[in-house]
């Protein structure tokens, strides 16, 4: 298990989400409490947050996916034999191609 304490790109975002909706959260009753007319304003902006904030980092982790190659939580599943499947058919398909086209 010595991949505990290694500092991911994808912990970084994970740490980073959570200290910002926290960060938010906190914002938002200080500022109810301080300011009680804009409160419901406040309250809109926090649940917004709430939804999007995770939402863009679930988008970057998958981008750091598709750039680095490595596997994700945002990473589709592999299917066993699939890789094989699809070069079996790009091969086929190149066999197959009219040479008069070419």
């Amino acid at each position: 298990m010595e991949n505990r304490n290694k500092w991911t790109p994808k912990r970084i975002c994970a740490i980073l989400v959570i200290v910002f909706l926290v960060m938010i959260y906190l914002g938002t009753l200080i500022a109810a409490i301080v300011m009680p007319e804009s409160g419901s304003k406040l309250f809109a902006i926090c649940l917004f947050a709430s939804v999007v904030v995770p939402i863009v980092a679930y988008i970057y982790i998958w981008i750091y996916t598709q750039i680095t190659g490595k596997r994700t939580i945002a990473s589709t599943p592999e299917v066993p034999g699939e890789k094989e499947a699809r070069q079996a058919a790009e091969a086929a398909e190149a066999v197959s191609e009219d040479p008069a086209e070419k």
